[in-house]
């Protein structure tokens, strides 16, 4: 049976990230829709205009010029915010979500708030203010570190993601998120969590599945299960079933 799958990649990613996962799953007879986020890869002159609403409205339009009807919608990281708030603006073109690694706060709280401690909040406001422009970029030590630990650091892949990566708006980050619709939203969900995950420990990613009524499932890999794990994460993925199948 050919699905449709909607990619939403996390910070300071782009599409790019999710090459390896699109090819598998095309592979299999499926259709793929994996866009940049406005600030990020080939839209990264767009930076300023980054909020959770203009990914959002980003993803929805993409859907629409392609014809999307019934998506698997994957958030990956800061993408679980996208797909929450894209859940409340094009619901009837949604048949499941799927929260890879994702932030999945509390209504009326941000990301900032609901994930991470306070001195990690200064930290990030500390770097944007260094760069002026309000945005921020994870030294690559520190990205490989928390993303793709499980890939040595002379892996190729390795290479190529950290010089793909683009400055990150702080926007998405610290503000408050109304997401009262979306809680009282029934669509099927599916939270994976990252075994290994530094940037989203094992701990608060059940916290954001609580929040969303179910329980995580676990793949073995660090952050970035779509360059690290892309076989297993394919395999997960395709075994999720549209709407019209739930119970």
């Amino acid at each position: 049976m050919t699905k449709e799958y909607v990619l939403v990649h996390g910070a300071a990613h782009g599409a790019w990230c999710w090459d390896d996962v699109r090819k598998r799953l095309e592979a299999r007879g499926h259709r793929v829709v994996a866009p940049d986020l406005p600030g990020h890869a080939r839209r990264a002159p767009d930076a300023r205009a980054a909020t959770s609403a203009s990914y959002a409205r980003e993803v929805a339009g993409v859907m629409a010029r392609e014809g999307v009807s019934r998506g698997i919608v994957v958030g990956h990281s800061l993408g679980g915010i996208v797909i929450a708030k894209l859940a409340e603006l094009v619901p009837a073109r949604i048949a499941h979500l799927v929260f890879l690694a994702a932030i999945v706060p509390a209504h009326g709280k941000s990301l900032a708030e609901s994930f991470m401690p306070e001195p990690a909040r200064e930290a990030l406001r500390g770097m944007a203010r260094g760069r002026g422009d309000g945005t921020f970029l994870h030294p690559a030590a520190v990205a490989w570190s928390r993303w793709i630990g499980d890939l040595p650091p002379g892996d190729p892949a390795v290479g190529r993601a950290l010089a793909s990566l683009t400055p990150q708006s702080l926007r998405p980050f610290v503000e408050l998120l109304d997401l009262r619709l979306f809680y009282a939203m029934q669509i099927p969900r599916t939270v994976i969590r990252c075994v290994h995950d530094r940037a989203l420990p094992p701990d608060r990613c059940a916290e954001g599945a609580a929040r969303l009524g179910v329980t995580p499932i676990d793949l073995e890999t660090s952050h970035d299960a779509m360059l690290t794990a892309p076989e297993e994460l394919t395999g997960l993925l395709d075994r999720i079933p549209p709407r019209h199948q739930e119970k």
